[in-house]
């Protein structure tokens, strides 16, 4: 099964959701939402936009760069 199509925007404002990067996959939350996603070029192609901060206390979705989509 295919994950939804995900387009990473350039300001908060624009988001589905925001994301940060973590370390530990034990310290992932809400990850399953983008995990089996694919990245698209184009954000009228997307089912989910995000806005990546380096802040953890904003983020919606904590995800490892190896779950992250590609």
């Amino acid at each position: 099964m295919r994950g939804p199509k995900i387009f990473v925007v350039d300001r908060e404002s624009k988001a589905d959701y925001t994301v940060c990067f973590v370390k530990s996959r034990f310290r992932e939350k809400n990850a399953d939402i983008i995990k089996n996603g694919e990245i698209t070029q184009n954000e009228y192609r997307a089912d989910i936009t995000v806005y990546i901060t380096d802040r953890e206390s904003r983020a919606d979705i904590l995800i490892t760069y190896d779950n992250f989509p590609k």
